[in-house]
């Protein structure tokens, strides 16, 4: 069996992809700081307690009919950390796509992340939801920091703030995930994107721990995949059985890209359910009725890979940095650039267009 464990050089490696400076050059003058400086956004305030439930009817047992009410009231919750991620995922794709705006960006989104973290967001979570959920802005907020935090000089007090903080939280989710969570939503898409955000912390504080646990949940899931691909947990959804597969494969791929890349080995097998589960995903998006057929009922996600939201299938590009496909990289040529701010924002970029992220790291460790 292929060795699973770290290589010595995971360490060394993660400065690659930490910086994401391997194509970039840094540039920047006095005048350009200060210019760049009175563009920087005022950030939303941190949002540091959350207390909502689910977004469904407790009458729903498989969770596919929404709460109206509910649903906003999480989407109230979470707007201001939302808001937030985007913005600084935005200044952060800037910055790595330009490097004569890169310094500045990069100070802006250290400071903004600084005064998220030193408030302790998220340190107060009430309720079994939003302990479930939160994990997927702790992600992207950890992305759009990594991108940056070397693009930026100084700033030392405020990196070990953010950096403390990121640990704080990735302990956390480890603890809960392995000790607290439901059993079923351990085997389901929530158990990824907390995979994703630990993974992001992983690759910032250097923390082989960090990536082993991330690693571990994605194999739970993936021993639950059936012969088919489907993803059995998501399957239960109902009319969202397709979205949640697509969901749960969007951290999933994104984590998989960045611990592969580190030099860090899946098993073929491993491998191999992780392309037949978006073969499957693929496959229902190009006709719905194949997922129905087993959720018994008519899916939510439209027909045609085209017709999908955007940031729905942004994954797929952290999914080509793992394979080869040729089809599927030229039929989503037409839709690019493709951005999903909780896995990193422009996902054209943070992959396909990254020397360091190129395609078929799948095989490559073996």
């Amino acid at each position: 069996m292929p060795d699973t464990s770290p290589s010595r050089s995971f360490l060394r490696q993660t400065g690659l992809l930490l910086a994401g400076a391997s194509f970039l050059t840094l540039a920047g003058s006095p005048a350009l700081a200060q210019e760049g400086e009175k563009s920087c956004p005022a950030f939303p305030p941190p949002t540091v307690t959350l207390d909502y439930g689910s977004r469904y009817d407790e009458g729903s047992a498989d969770r596919s009919t929404l709460d109206e009410e509910s649903d906003a009231a999480v989407d109230a919750a979470l707007k201001d950390a939302d808001d937030f991620i985007r913005e600084i995922t935005g200044l952060a794709n800037d910055a790595r796509a330009n490097p004569g705006i890169a310094a500045v960006n990069a100070a802006c989104v250290i400071n903004g992340v600084h005064g998220w973290a030193a408030a302790d967001a998220f340190g107060d979570l009430q309720t079994e939801n939003a302990k479930m959920t939160y994990a997927a802005r702790v992600g992207g907020i950890a992305s759009a920091y990594r991108q940056v935090r070397d693009l930026a000089d100084g700033l030392t007090d405020e990196k070990a703030t953010i950096e403390a903080w990121l640990t704080k939280n990735g302990d956390f989710l480890i603890a809960y995930w392995d000790n607290d969570a439901p059993p079923k939503a351990k085997l389901g898409n929530l158990r990824l994107w907390a995979a994703y955000a630990v993974t992001e912390i992983a690759l910032i504080v250097k923390s082989q721990d960090y990536i082993n646990w991330a690693f571990a949940s994605h194999r739970a899931v993936l021993e639950t995949v059936a012969e088919d691909g489907s993803m059995p947990y998501e399957m239960r959804r109902g009319k969202y059985a397709l979205h949640y597969q697509l969901h749960a494969l969007a951290p999933l791929s994104a984590s998989a890209a960045l611990i592969c890349h580190n030099d860090y080995s899946y098993t073929s097998d491993e491998e191999a359910v992780i392309e037949k589960a978006v073969g499957f995903a693929l496959a229902g998006i190009e006709d719905p009725s194949k997922v129905a057929a087993i959720a018994g009922v008519h899916q939510s996600v439209p027909q045609g890979l085209a017709e999908q939201e955007p940031f729905t299938i942004a994954w797929l590009e952290a999914y080509l940095s793992l394979v080869s496909d040729g089809d599927l990289d030229r039929a989503l040529a037409p839709l690019r650039p493709l951005s999903n701010s909780k896995l990193g924002g422009d996902l054209t970029l943070l992959y396909r267009n990254n020397p360091a992220m190129q395609p078929g790291c799948f095989g490559k460790q073996k």
